[in-house]
């Protein structure tokens, strides 16, 4: 599915569902070895990208990837300084 996002004044391409499921919070800790409770607070805090659809909250597989290839890397570059 490809969207206009005005404000960015572009065009973004979002992952198929197919290719790219939506997460429950007990498959997001199962995952990361988290208790469910935890990865709620973790969404309300923002500190995981989710969408609360209703009264459940859903999480991108591969948002939660990046956010963690993302860390990575800045940690990589404390250590190299």
């Amino acid at each position: 599915m490809v969207i206009h996002d005005p404000q960015q004044n572009n065009v973004m391409e979002l992952p198929s569902p197919e290719t790219d499921p939506l997460w429950t919070v007990e498959e997001v800790a199962r995952y990361f070895r988290l208790k469910p409770s935890t990865v709620r607070n973790m969404a309300k805090r923002g500190e995981l990208p989710a969408v609360k659809i209703g009264r459940v909250w859903r999480f991108r597989r591969s948002a939660l990837k990046k956010i963690f290839v993302m860390e990575e890397q800045d940690s990589k570059k404390l250590v190299s300084v």
